[in-house]
């Protein structure tokens, strides 16, 4: 879990970019491309006995069921690196916004619009009549409180 707190709400819709990548990747993976695994046959040295008096269908079965192996096995990788990454940021991104969510509620509702929904100081001024430099303090309170919710869930798990 990132612990830092200013960067994830900074960040946010970035963050929530990158999920939104991630998961459309893990959707509509189909594994890798022919040439990426001769490449990688191409480059690794043989495992196993060398037999030396197999012949040509031997030899094209056994080239064949090395490619659908390597293939598998580099396709499954690639996908559970991509499914760990998804995992790891929604719960990051979740956990944020269950934070921003215990605030209080003006503190929760001005945090929303401020990291959540990107707007700007103006219109956070104009939408709850607020000076700049209110702003500036519900902004560093909400990241004060949420910090400390973080604090708290490491401590216990």
């Amino acid at each position: 879990m990132m612990t830092n707190v200013e960067a994830l709400l900074t960040n946010y819709k970035e963050l929530k970019r990158t999920l939104d990548l991630l998961a459309f990747r893990i959707k509509y993976f189909s594994g890798l491309s022919g040439d990426h695994i001769i490449e990688e046959l191409t480059f690794t040295s043989p495992q196993g006995e060398r037999v030396t008096t197999s012949g040509v269908s031997d030899k094209t079965l056994r080239i064949a069921l090395e490619y659908q192996n390597v293939s598998y096995n580099q396709g499954k990788e690639i996908l559970q690196e991509l499914i760990g990454r998804h995992n790891a940021l929604k719960s990051d991104i979740d956990f944020l916004e269950l934070c921003i969510s215990l605030l209080e509620k003006e503190l929760s509702d001005v945090a929303t619009d401020l990291f959540i929904n990107g707007m700007d100081s103006a219109q956070i001024g104009a939408k709850y009549n607020l000076s700049r430099s209110s702003i500036n303090r519900y902004r560093l309170k909400a990241i004060a409180e949420i910090t400390k919710m973080y604090q708290e869930i490491l401590m216990v798990g």
